[in-house]
C-alpha cells in the first residue's frame, strides 16, 4: 500500500510537470528548437504548437501602424500588410523555430526558417527582403544589407513614409514629415 501510495504520487507530479514541458521559457544559452505549422499573429510574431515566438534580429510594423503612400498620402495600414505578406511567405510551410532568449513575457525568441540545410530560407530575412518588416539595430546588424537592397528596390514599406515599428510603439504616431503634399 505505501509503495502504491509513492507510485501514485509521483505520477501525480509528472502529470503537473507534463504540460509545462516545450512551454518553459529558455535560459539564456539553453537552445529550443519548435518545429510544426506556423500562425502568424502580427509582422514578426508567430504561433507553433500553442507557442509564441518573435522572430529576432527584425521588427515589422504593428497590426494598428499607420503608413502613408507617398505620391498622394494616403493612409494603409502597413501592419495588416505586413501579417498578410508574412503569412504568404510562409504559405503553409511547417516551421523551425530556434533559439535560446526569451523576452520579458516569456516568448521565445528565435530565428526561423523553412526547409532544411542546405536549402533552407531564413523567414526574417526574407520578411525584411521583401519590405515588410525592418532589420533592428536594437539587436544586430545580421539584415542591414538585405534591408538596403529591399530599400534600393523600393520593396514593401520602402515605397511609402512611415516610423521604425520601434518608434510607432514608443508614441511617435507622426506621419513622415518629408514629401508631405502642402495643401494638406
Amino acid at each position: 500500500m505505501v509503495q502504491l501510495l509513492r507510485v501514485t504520487r509521483i505520477y501525480m507530479v509528472a502529470l503537473l510537470l507534463i504540460p509545462s514541458i516545450g512551454f518553459t521559457a529558455p535560459v539564456d544559452g539553453e537552445i529550443q528548437i519548435i518545429k510544426g505549422d506556423a500562425k502568424v499573429i502580427d509582422g514578426k510574431t508567430l504561433e507553433i504548437n500553442g507557442r509564441r515566438i518573435i522572430m529576432q534580429e527584425m521588427d515589422a510594423p504593428d497590426l494598428d501602424q499607420i503608413c502613408f503612400t507617398k505620391k498622394k498620402y494616403f493612409k494603409f495600414r502597413c501592419g495588416v500588410v505586413a501579417v498578410d505578406k508574412l503569412a504568404k511567405l510562409i504559405a503553409h510551410n511547417p516551421l523551425t523555430c530556434e533559439g535560446n532568449k526569451a523576452n520579458d513575457k516569456g516568448v521565445l525568441l528565435a530565428t526561423c526558417w523553412v526547409g532544411e540545410p542546405p536549402q533552407r530560407i531564413d523567414i526574417g530575412e526574407q520578411a525584411v527582403l521583401s519590405g515588410w518588416a525592418v532589420y533592428d539595430p536594437a539587436q544586430s546588424k545580421r539584415y542591414k544589407r538585405v534591408q538596403a537592397v529591399a530599400r534600393q528596390l523600393r520593396q514593401g514599406l520602402w515605397r511609402a513614409k512611415f516610423v521604425m515599428p520601434w518608434e510607432w510603439r514608443s508614441g511617435n504616431h507622426e506621419p513622415p514629415k518629408e514629401n508631405v503634399p502642402h495643401n494638406q
